[in-house]
């Protein structure tokens, strides 16, 4: 084959084994291996890893908190108990690091096809021999390569497949990235978190690539006792006294509000205390679990109810109810823009 086309398939045997058989990518221990307890949805992770298998992509949408990303690890460990799916989870942190990731993992599990240019003269004569290069011998030149250029060198190996899940853990991205992944879109299945608030185009337009969309609701209360019970059987705790240990858990099931972030940092509130006693138990509580009320409708009242005052003050020629009207038209602006505010700190 000519120098300036050649192409060495990747080195699959290079994986570990239980990687080889199941044809899975590498990914980083804290993707593979939740840190927490995982309760519940289980009929919601069957929907949405069939809806994979079956070649559809799938958003999972909800609000900060609501355990989007524990829950998409659950879909892709079903998806590859399953098997006939490749699953890949680059970080999307950087264009940089989505880049050499999605590389590393396409190469790992179907060999990333590079060119010769990329694998060091030394090691060109093994390559050829057997058709097959390590990726530490390709790592230095992948990491000096453009994102850009990094995303056609995995598009080119992913190319006429039909089998790839690409994990995203949040649509939450800068353009770079967001456009990094409407061109994947076209060669694999994508399985992406998405919070309810975010609206912003560039995650409009990916959105149209989602066949399946899964909103994830608060927890029960009997599963947010079973998660904490074991959890406690997991960590004990020191409890005031042996009472106070199913107060606790009421607690907890009551105040969290089903939001898993909540249980988790009342949890590890808890573990912090050397004992837990009546005022730790009373005290306990998490921003994730609290309600924020929405003032959109009463803002639109208030700023409809100004102006038909302002109308109706200039007919009468009234000069109180104009002064009254401008006033609340104030007080109206002051009160949107405290709110936009406070649901950009959201």
């Amino acid at each position: 084959m000519a120098a300036s086309e050649a192409a060495i398939r990747g080195d699959m045997q290079a994986a570990p084994p239980a990687q080889a058989e199941s044809g899975t990518a590498p990914v980083p221990p804290a993707e593979t291996v939740p840190a927490t307890i995982f309760v519940g949805r289980q009929a919601q992770i069957r929907e949405a890893a069939d809806a994979l298998l079956a070649g559809s992509s799938v958003v999972v949408k909800g609000k900060a908190g609501i355990g989007k990303r524990a829950f998409l690890r659950q879909v892709r460990a079903a998806v590859q108990a399953d098997g006939g799916r490749i699953t890949l989870w680059p970080s999307v942190a950087t264009a940089k690091q989505f880049g050499f990731e999605l590389c590393e993992q396409v190469h790992g599990a179907i060999g990333l096809q590079v060119p010769e240019s990329m694998i060091p003269v030394r090691f060109r004569a093994a390559a050829y021999r057997t058709g097959t290069v390590p990726f530490r011998h390709i790592k230095r030149a992948l990491a000096r390569m453009t994102a850009a250029d990094q995303l056609q060198l995995a598009l080119g190996s992913l190319a006429g497949r039909s089998d790839v899940v690409l994990f995203v853990e949040s649509l939450e991205v800068p353009p770079t990235q967001a456009d990094m992944l409407h061109q994947l879109a076209e060669h694999v299945q994508l399985a992406a978190t998405l919070e309810d608030t975010n609206r912003r185009a560039r995650v409009m337009r990916l959105l149209w690539q989602f066949e399946r969309t899964l909103e994830l609701k608060p927890l029960a209360r009997a599963e947010v006792r079973a998660w904490v019970e074991d959890w406690l059987a997991e960590h004990p705790l020191h409890f005031e006294t042996p009472r106070l240990r199913e107060a606790f858990i009421t607690a907890i099931a009551r105040d969290a509000g089903g939001v898993p972030a909540a249980v988790e940092g009342m949890l590890a509130a808890a573990a912090a205390e050397p004992e837990v006693s009546r005022s730790t138990v009373r005290e306990m509580t998490h921003d994730a679990a609290t309600r924020y009320l929405d003032m959109t409708p009463m803002l639109i009242i208030m700023a409809a109810g100004f102006m038909a005052l302002r109308y109706v003050s200039r007919g009468a020629g009234m000069k109180e109810l104009m002064v009254m009207a401008g006033v609340g038209t104030s007080l109206f602006y002051v009160l949107l823009y405290f709110s936009r505010m406070m649901q950009a700190k959201r």
